[in-house]
């Protein structure tokens, strides 16, 4: 356990989907808020989460300076939880957020557990609430909203990549999925990607963006744009049309999910720890 000056933070293992063992860090604050209220963190795929790292830290520490307590952990077949990505699917993961709710509640003793997710992180927190109505809240920074056209999307970095390499039998998206089909499985830039993988995204496709969150969310786009992604400003729409208590705000900066190099998003933080002490 490492002691800070606004809390502890204590790494750990606890069991997830199938029995595998996911790595979490629990960021406890000194005194926990009077909503008795807890956070779990869901994060993005693949580089995303490597890239979004630190700025993910950064978030979970001034979340606790206000008094939550906040979970973070790697999914299963992610960082340094168990379980090789080839043999998971969405729902796997959807299952690990089910566990992590119930630890964080288990070991600091909240009553209510929100969820805080970034990019595909935000997606499966979305889908997560909308499930369950006993989640008070959800933060989304930039979430995927149709699961179908992200997997189509990685898949591209496929073909980018050999288009960088120079390589002479290059593929396609077309390619790469009668490749699943056939074989079962694709590399990635790396990561192995199974046809049960990726047809449990093709399964979620686009729901999110016709989920509503029962409770109350913030919703925060990141980008250089002036203004939020065209499916971030229907999505917008969507939530005024059924009068979701939903807020949503825009943060003009990098996409720190997709550059190395940025280690800092103080816009979406100063936004997203105002709108919990609002809350408050």
């Amino acid at each position: 356990m490492t002691k800070m000056g606004t809390g502890s933070e204590r790494a750990f293992f606890f069991s997830g989907s199938n029995y595998r063992k996911l790595f979490g860090l629990l960021f406890v604050p000194h005194r926990i808020n009077a909503h008795q209220t807890g956070i779990v963190y869901c994060h993005p795929f693949s580089e995303e989460n490597n890239m979004s790292h630190a700025i993910a830290v950064k978030a979970c520490r001034a979340i606790q300076r206000l008094g939550y307590p906040v979970l973070r952990f790697d999914m299963s077949g992610c960082g340094d939880s168990a379980g090789d990505l080839d043999e998971i699917t969405v729902q796997s993961w959807m299952e690990d957020i089910c566990k992590a709710i119930e630890v964080v509640k288990r070991e600091t003793g909240v009553k209510r557990a929100a969820l805080f997710g970034l990019r595909l992180g935000g997606g499966l927190a979305l889908l997560h609430a909308h499930k369950d109505t006993s989640t008070p809240f959800v933060i989304l920074w930039e979430p995927v909203l149709d699961f179908a056209v992200y997997i189509r999307q990685f898949l591209r970095r496929a073909v980018a990549s050999q288009i960088a390499s120079n390589a002479r039998n290059r593929v396609s998206v077309g390619i790469l999925e009668k490749q699943l089909i056939d074989e079962g499985k694709v590399s990635v830039i790396g990561y192995p990607i199974s046809k049960a993988l990726f047809d449990s995204f093709l399964a979620v496709g686009g729901q999110p963006m016709s989920t509503r969150p029962k409770g109350a969310s913030l919703v925060v786009s990141v980008s250089q744009a002036e203004k939020p992604s065209m499916q971030l400003i229907r999505y917008n729409d969507f939530l005024r049309s059924v009068r979701s208590s939903t807020t949503v705000k825009h943060v003009r900066a990098e996409p720190f999910w997709d550059r190395y190099w940025r280690w800092d998003c103080p816009e979406a933080i100063q936004i997203t720890t105002r709108w919990l002490s609002d809350m408050a």
